[in-house]
């Protein structure tokens, strides 16, 4: 099956390609809510990768909100609400934390990297991680 055809050659994982494949198939709508996917077992057989490659990419497509799996009935694409919120959210999120970021670095009168350096410390000191990297 031409459509699922993966590159070998990208040096992108086949599970993330497969995965990039089946939520761009959800955003554009070509599988509209309420859609079912193929069986973990066809998917495999179509893409020619391993049954327990593709449950892989299932249960995160899953655990990212664009899909449900209902026991003995199959999977299926999830209503926009429960992913497309998310998505729109953490692309706000990302906005707004890099407009925050520009801004502290701005405000500062520091570069970039001594205001991530900064933020390193302050995440080590209130959440005990390693400011090392």
């Amino acid at each position: 099956m031409s459509e699922w055809q993966l590159d070998l050659r990208s040096g992108v994982p086949l599970y993330l390609q497969l995965k990039q494949k089946i939520i761009q198939k959800i955003i554009e709508g070509t599988w509209p809510p309420g859609h079912q996917l193929p069986t973990v077992r066809q998917m495999a057989a179509d893409v020619k990768i391993n049954v327990n490659t593709v449950a892989r990419v299932y249960n995160e497509v899953e655990r990212e909100g664009y899909i449900r799996t209902q026991q003995g009935k199959g999977t299926f694409v999830r209503e926009p609400d429960s992913w497309w919120e998310k998505a729109k959210t953490r692309e706000s999120m990302v906005g707004d934390f890099a407009k925050l970021v520009r801004d502290m670095a701005n405000a500062q009168g520091i570069s970039l990297n001594e205001l991530i350096h900064a933020l390193k410390e302050a995440a080590s000191d209130t959440f005990g991680t390693s400011s090392n990297s």
